[in-house]
């Protein structure tokens, strides 16, 4: 095959004279050349060409009205990017010398006399195009040389530079991560630290010492494991790791040797580094502990569960009754674990206990609930007993006390006493306005839990049965346990004046549900009282990818989706309810709306532990919607 030829570089070349016909006739001329031919008449055309174009050749007449050509050809010449184009004079009258030296002077290359000869004209100004092409090359290969020779230079100097600074850059980065190298030689049993060992170990520890030498300063129990390690170490490609302890200025110093073992010649030697983990050690520590007061903080809360239990089986007239009770006990204790939680179990504000205990009831009742106190913080323990105080005390005024009629009142106060014995806490609980109140026949559970709050904080309780209502009042040398975190804070709960929601909502249909939740036991109940209610369950699905699948695939009316999914949680499930238009709410055990995407936080949602009410309450009101948008799309469909 032939070779392949470069490709022929496009050129200009401008032709300046005032006479159209001449321009037509060096235009005939040059045909040919593989350039460009740019036509002037005037000075100021030419210039124009010149600002806006590369010119090879510029073919000017000698004598133009406006300005002459060797006036031309100076302007050009002082223009820095035209200061080497090549310029021909073409003249049609006979030039003396002193012409011609002018014409030189200011940029001719040439001339050309009229009547001008074809061939003579268009080799002139071939030649010339072959020169400025020639030099257009020579220059670019220059500068293509030069920027090689400059590349070279750089990454020479990089390099050198890299060089240099590896070795800092090195001992910057394992002096800034505390990380100290050694190397291990089996023959001579020497090892060689780096500058930075001192820091640490936290001792004073030289260049360059013997094996036995540093076994000095590690820790009795760790020489022999520490001798093991470098004696049995491993030539293979492998990495070994070993904790041990060093007596150090701080004390004890927890550190970690990674090492590997490699000939070099007849030479065995261990190549490695040192890390200070004592920090490290701490921290795995800590986490025991939290681990092991986590541990007991379940199994306590689990003990009172099941004390819980038993004393309200124990004084149950029914199974009713006792799921009454015990449900009401364990949201107590659930609500004061939230406001604990909130605390990071430092303690609960007895203001926010409070108003937490009562605010189930307010909706049902028309009585007034006074709260007046102090703003006092109460331990976790003594927060918690408190709750099932207050539970206790709500719920035996609404089935037997003051609110259990209209026109009955509850104040409830506290405030922080000084006495020369020391700072005290009382507590009130008033009802008046009930029915006639006298002493129970038997104690039941709100009485023994009541007295033995009164008992573990050290405190009396006193509970009066007068005929105008029950009164509770606690006291006790609390200064320890409390602290007073704010100013007197005074509110009135007031009467409920509007129904909840779900109250003038009709009983819904049978409804098919789709149930999300990946706790088997609780999935397991939900779907019992959901049947037993007369709905049909589809699921429960425990898994992200199970619940997408009979999303997309199942029919049902509505759902309650589980926000958490072991590592996942149920946003994509919710995405793909809400483009069906399928009414959903969902169930969590915290507050963990923030792991989902804006736009689905509003939507509603069940809080952990289950109230049999409330999920009833919100079924009612999923299925109103769903019933909603399903004549709301069938009367589209008619019209």
């Amino acid at each position: 095959m032939p070779a392949e030829t470069a490709p022929i570089e496009p050129v200009n070349i401008l032709l300046v004279d005032d006479q159209p016909g001449k321009l037509l006739t060096y235009e005939a001329i040059l045909d040919g050349l593989d350039a460009t031919l740019i036509k002037a008449t005037t000075a100021e055309e030419a210039l124009t060409a010149l600002l806006k174009t590369d010119i090879a050749v510029i073919l000017m007449d000698v004598c133009m009205p406006d300005l002459d050509g060797f006036e031309l050809a100076a302007m050009i010449r002082d223009h820095p990017r035209h200061e080497k184009t090549a310029v021909i004079f073409i003249s049609a009258v006979r030039l003396e010398t002193d012409d011609l030296l002018k014409g030189y002077r200011t940029g001719a290359v040439d001339y050309v006399s009229v009547p001008v000869v074809p061939e003579i004209l268009k080799a002139k100004v071939q030649i010339f195009v072959e020169l400025y092409r020639k030099t257009r090359q020579l220059d670019a290969l220059n500068a293509e040389l030069e920027e090689r020779v400059k590349q070279r230079a750089e990454q020479l100097e990089a390099s050198h530079a890299a060089l240099q600074e590896s070795s800092e850059r090195l001992r910057l980065a394992s002096e800034a991560a505390k990380l100290a190298t050694f190397e291990y030689d089996a023959t001579t049993q020497m090892l060689r630290w780096s500058a930075n060992t001192s820091d640490v170990l936290h001792r004073d520890v030289p260049e360059q010492q013997s094996f036995e030498d540093f076994m000095s300063v590690v820790h009795d129990d760790d020489r022999e494991m520490v001798r093991n390690y470098v004696r049995t170490a491993n030539y293979a490609d492998s990495i070994a790791e070993l904790e041990y302890r060093v007596t150090s200025a701080r004390g004890i110093s927890w550190i970690l040797a990674r090492g590997r073992a490699i000939n070099i010649g007849d030479t065995q030697r261990v190549l490695g580094t040192v890390l200070d983990i004592t920090e490290r050690k701490s921290a795995e520590s800590h986490q025991q502990l939290l681990m092991a007061e986590l541990d007991h903080r379940v199994k306590n809360i689990l003990a009172n569960v099941a004390a819980i239990a038993r004393l309200s089986s124990a004084n149950a007239v029914s199974v009713a009754s006792f799921a009454s009770a015990l449900d009401g006990r364990i949201h107590a204790m659930s609500s004061a674990h939230d406001l604990l939680r909130q605390s990071s179990w430092t303690g609960v504000d007895l203001h926010e206990l409070v108003q937490g205990a009562l605010a189930p009831f307010r909706s049902r009742s028309t009585n007034d609930i006074i709260v007046d106190g102090d703003r006092i913080r109460l331990t976790s323990k003594f927060g918690q007993s408190m709750a099932l105080v207050l539970h206790e005390l709500v719920t035996n005024a609404v089935k037997h006390g003051a609110l259990s009629t209209a026109g009955g009142k509850v104040n409830v106060g506290w405030s922080r006493i000084t006495t020369p014995e020391g700072d005290k806490i009382a507590f009130s609980w008033q009802e008046r306005g009930g029915p006639h109140c006298s002493k129970p026949a038997r104690n039941g559970f709100g009485l023994a839990v009541i007295r033995s709050a009164a008992s573990e904080c050290g405190g009396t309780a006193e509970m009066t049965f007068s005929p105008e209502g029950f009164q509770f009042d606690f006291q006790g040398e609390l200064s320890s346990r409390t602290q007073l975190v704010g100013t007197r804070h005074i509110a009135i709960v007031p009467k409920a004046r509007t129904p909840l929601p779900a109250a003038s909502i009709p009983a819904p249909r049978s409804c098919r549900i789709l149930l999300v939740e990946d706790e088997a036991l609780i999935a397991m109940q939900l779907k019992l009282d959901l049947e037993t209610e007369g709905h049909t369950v589809v699921g429960p699905y425990a898994q992200l990818s199970e619940g997408l699948r009979a999303a997309t695939e199942t029919n049902f009316d509505i759902a309650l989706l589980d926000i958490n999914l072991g590592a996942d949680n149920s946003a994509p499930i919710a995405e793909i309810l809400d483009r069906r238009m399928i009414p959903f709410a969902f169930t969590t055990g915290y507050n963990d709306l923030v792991f989902l995407p804006p736009r689905l936080r509003e939507y509603p949602h069940l809080k952990k532990p289950y109230n049999p009410g409330d999920v009833t309450d919100l079924i009612k009101m999923l299925a109103f919607r769903a019933d909603e948008q399903h004549a709301a799309s069938t009367s589209n469909q008619v019209a």
